[in-house]
């Protein structure tokens, strides 16, 4: 824990800042398949404009990435018969440094476009005849027209990502799981094997969240405002989930959790019981 526990902390960070973000910063009604957003958070309400409030929301989901992204990679560099890993503390900052400097980069490619708003929500209400009445309210702003530049964008980030972060949590797996060697005892591979699953369950939780919502947009035969909120909610649910099952799966996380809730209760109720079936004898003389 001691190698890879600031990059947790980075993770949940994250995690509760997207959460933050989508619940109370934003909280957007998309509607798809347009890139038409309407935002009620507080962002909005302090006058930031609205692609500055969306351009926050996508870069947090690519510091997601890059959160999963660095907990594999310490995996991958702390099993010692791995060949080629990171081990110098400078070219991790590196290569981490060039991620955080370039990715961000990349969606002001689609936000940087000019184009009038109201014969752009015309052209939208072709694609969507009936919108929800929200549409045609003054906040409902739109990110972008380009919406082949948008998903080829985003499309391209979760593919380099995937690619990357499979790379060190398969090879990891491998030598794990697979490979024998006498480099480590056998009750420390079994640690680590027992730290890697934890760890692949815990990434697992916001990828399902994010995936989910996917497969109901690209299986639904029509994209109604129900499929188009569904797919906000589940990714706006993954930060709370992602703490519970940290909280279920870490014992020094569990015990904390238990320690100061429940067991603290327990605890004291037993102590007064002990204490209410615990007297001193005394003597009575008439």
């Amino acid at each position: 824990m001691e190698s890879v526990k600031w990059f947790l902390f980075h993770y949940h960070v994250v995690t509760f800042f997207i959460e933050l973000t989508l619940n109370n910063l934003i909280v957007p009604l998309v509607f798809l398949p347009s890139a038409a957003v309407y935002c009620n958070g507080f962002l909005l309400d302090l006058g930031i404009p609205f692609k500055v409030v969306m351009y926050i929301s996508d870069i947090s989901f690519i510091a997601l990435s890059l959160s999963m992204l660095m907990i594999f990679e310490n995996r991958h560099s702390q099993i010692i018969t791995i060949p080629y890993r990171m081990t110098k503390k400078s070219t991790k900052v590196i290569f981490y440094a060039v991620h955080y400097i370039l990715f961000p980069c990349f969606p002001i490619a689609y936000y940087y476009g000019e184009f009038d708003l109201d014969t752009a929500k015309l052209e939208i209400l072709k694609i969507i005849p009936c919108p929800e009445p929200h549409f045609f309210d003054k906040r409902t702003q739109i990110i972008t027209m380009d919406m082949e530049l948008f998903g080829m964008i985003s499309g391209l980030i979760l593919l380099y990502f995937t690619i990357i972060i499979q790379f060190f949590a398969l090879q990891s797996g491998y030598y794990l799981l697979k490979k024998t060697t006498t480099h480590i005892s056998d009750s420390m591979r079994s640690m680590q094997r027992k730290f890697f699953l934890i760890l692949s369950i815990q990434i697992a939780v916001p990828i399902l969240f994010i995936l989910i919502p996917n497969i109901i947009y690209y299986s639904a035969e029509t994209v109604n405002q129900f499929v188009s909120t569904m797919t906000v909610l589940f990714v706006s649910f993954h930060g709370i989930v992602s703490s519970v099952i940290l909280i279920v799966l870490r014992k020094p996380y569990r015990d904390f959790t238990w320690n100061n809730s429940l067991g603290r209760c327990i605890a004291n109720s037993r102590n007064k019981i002990s204490d209410q079936s615990v007297r001193p004898k005394t003597v009575t003389v008439f």
